[in-house]
């Protein structure tokens, strides 16, 4: 008897191995049916020329499509679209990840102006060149990457105009020497609030007087604001400062010197002041980390600041003025606001910082990575 069960085991375990190796082979076989595609997607978007309008934010702005990738079986694929401007061609793309075995991908109008703007750096109000491809990568059964290279479709060209999303605040106008004293050319500050106390940033270049006034209107016919008296001038801190008068005939207001003012009227309490700012980042995304500042340049033909740097994604940045905390920009609710949260990165790398104070109350910025 026990010679029969030592026979019967051995031929129980000869079976085994034999199941085993057969199912062996068969994973074997499958993973070498895993096969880099012998076409290349096509992709498909249902516009190339947008332009983008912010009374339609919630619309469909375009939708991009494609066939599904044969690896030669039915392989879980993952797709993602890739936007990247011309000059860049692709070596820092910013990556949109549509998903599992999807086959098309929508972006509303709010949502595609957003990344022209502020990820891929384009100028709102002016038609942008961008490209889009469509990245194909399929996982192995472990959930790991495969060793199948990464598939690219043919890149799409899109004219892309996109928008500022711009609300119209209570506003008094800054017409000054420094722009020929001509209110219906003037930058504005505004009220955010509503509440009398106006705000903005105006760059008074060098020469002239630095004079200037508030206006009511984007005219002379209306209210304006003059020297109300003790105003005071201090050229070595940037700042400025005294009443206000409704009196037509009142004398000009003046900055120290050249320089980017924050200028702040109070029509409540007829007072003034201007601060010369100078702007940079700060945080540990950056190199300097939350101790060191990383200096913004002025570029007076757009009106922005901007610098180029490395970030790290596991940390966050600032915007700030004079190196202090006085005056800072976070994000909050897609917004640039004063105190606002701290701003994440999306991804290692060397990224180009625009920072666009220009617009009173509606302040924005965009980051997009470069070589």
């Amino acid at each position: 008897m026990r010679n029969i069960s030592f026979h019967r085991l051995l031929m129980t375990v000869a079976g085994l191995l034999i199941i085993t190796g057969y199912s062996a082979c068969k994973k074997d076989e499958i993973r070498a049916v895993l096969q880099l595609p012998k076409a290349a997607p096509t992709l498909q978007s249902s516009a190339t020329t947008l332009v983008l309008d912010s009374s339609q934010a919630s619309q469909t702005a375009v939708t991009f499509s494609w066939a599904p990738v044969n690896y030669g079986y039915n392989a879980d694929v993952t797709y993602t679209l890739q936007f990247d401007v011309p000059a860049d061609s692709f070596h820092n793309p910013v990556n949109v990840t549509a998903g599992i075995n999807k086959t098309s991908f929508s972006f509303t109008v709010a949502d595609f102006n957003t990344l022209a703007i502020q990820s891929l750096g384009l100028p709102f109000g002016q038609s942008g060149t961008v490209l889009v491809r469509l990245a194909s990568n399929v996982n192995q059964f472990n959930g790991n990457p495969s060793l199948v290279p990464t598939v690219y479709s043919d890149s799409l060209v899109l004219q892309v105009t996109p928008y500022q999303v711009v609300i119209n605040y209570p506003s008094l106008w800054v017409p000054g020497d420094y722009q020929g004293w001509n209110p219906a050319a003037a930058p504005k500050v505004a009220s955010v609030k509503a509440n009398g106390i106006y705000e903005g940033y105006v760059y008074f270049p060098p020469g002239g007087t630095f004079q200037f006034k508030f206006t009511s209107a984007p005219d002379w016919s209306h209210i304006n604001y003059g020297d109300g008296g003790n105003m005071t001038l201090d050229a070595a801190a940037g700042t400025a400062s005294g009443n206000l008068s409704t009196d037509g005939g009142a004398g000009n207001l003046q900055v120290p010197g050249t320089g980017y003012y924050r200028l702040i009227a109070n029509t409540g309490n007829l007072t003034w002041s201007a601060t010369r700012t100078t702007w940079s980042v700060i945080g540990d995304a950056t190199p300097g980390g939350w101790s060191t500042d990383t200096d913004m340049t002025f570029d007076p033909s757009t009106q922005t600041w901007s610098v180029t740097v490395n970030l790290v994604s596991s940390g966050s940045f600032k915007f700030r003025a004079n190196h202090a905390w006085d005056i800072n920009f976070g994000f909050d609710n897609g917004q640039l606001i004063y105190n606002g949260s701290n701003i994440p990165v999306p991804s290692d790398g060397k990224y180009l910082i625009t920072l666009n104070l220009s617009v009173a109350g509606n302040y924005t910025f965009s980051m997009k990575k470069v070589n």
